[in-house]
């Protein structure tokens, strides 16, 4: 087995939640080898009626997604811009950019979803679907952004290869994940007090999907399939707890900005080459 970032062979058990993770020694890639045969698309159609609160969401994201609109149209300059916006849920992303001056467009595999943002985008502009299933022209977008999306596909590197062949030449990709390096770290802070925590009504504060990705195991995949100019930041946090993982928000807020400095000075200190940050905010270009 080789690692589909890097392609090292150096895989080893990882021991999160009963050794069902593997962890690439080279690139800290980690993946689930007994995850969840269900189908990719019913298992987000799941996600999406039970578990997502959808305007709390996005409200949370506003800000990020002010940033990332602002960043894209210092590096397009031209008037008739593109994007594509791979699991472009309810539209709200898409949206901002429709008002931003973008022509916008989206792929999204729950229904429900999709036509709801068939109704902020139009219904020629969103596929309800997998990407490839699409079947959209070569170059054709100025930008393409992957939010929260690459640690779920079933398979991220026929998406990103997907993504390189739709984008035009000197076209941007952006990916928002979660950083596998501050997740794993919560994991075991957590675990120290996770029976006094879950008994006073507390979440589990991390995520693993699929795939889990660090800043490195990214720039390795994004290298391999052929993109250039790979930018990797930490991502400016969400605001607020829209998954109410305490029963009251202002302990999250304080949280979230005591790591978001943290997380930032560390960045600043190593000059890039320590990203402790919750989720990384990646850049890439078609060449």
């Amino acid at each position: 087995m080789n690692c589909i970032c890097c392609l090292s062979d150096r895989i080893e058990l990882h021991p999160l939640k009963i050794n069902e993770y593997s962890r690439c020694k080279k690139c800290d890639f980690i993946f689930s080898i007994n995850y969840t045969t269900e189908k990719f698309s019913d298992k987000i159609a799941h996600h999406y009626q039970h578990k997502d609160p959808h305007r709390e969401v996005f409200n949370s994201k506003f800000f990020f997604y002010n940033f990332v609109l602002s960043y894209l149209k210092s590096r397009t300059k031209i008037n008739e811009r593109k994007i594509l916006d791979v699991g472009c849920g309810y539209g709200y992303f898409l949206h901002m950019a429709l008002q931003a001056g973008w022509k916008p467009f989206g792929i999204e595999v729950v229904e429900d979803a999709a036509n709801k943002c068939r109704e902020k985008i139009g219904y020629e502009n969103i596929f309800q679907g997998e990407l490839k299933a699409a079947g959209l022209a070569e170059n054709s977008f100025d930008a393409i952004t992957l939010w929260d999306v690459i640690a779920i596909v079933d398979n991220p590197y026929d998406e990103l290869k997907e993504c390189l062949r739709l984008l035009k030449k000197g076209g941007i990709i952006g990916i928002r994940t979660r950083n596998v390096l501050f997740q794993t770290s919560l994991f075991r802070l957590f675990g120290l007090i996770k029976k006094n925590a879950l008994q006073l009504g507390l979440k589990e504060p991390y995520v693993f999907n699929k795939y889990c990705f660090s800043g490195k195991s990214l720039y390795a995949l994004l290298s391999r399939i052929g993109y250039t100019n790979i930018k990797i930041d930490s991502s400016p946090l969400t605001s607020g707890d829209p998954y109410n993982h305490l029963p009251i928000n202002y302990p999250v807020k304080l949280a979230k900005t005591c790591i978001d400095i943290l997380s930032n000075f560390v960045f600043f200190l190593t000059r890039g080459r320590l990203l402790i940050a919750p989720s990384l905010l990646i850049w890439a270009e078609k060449p």
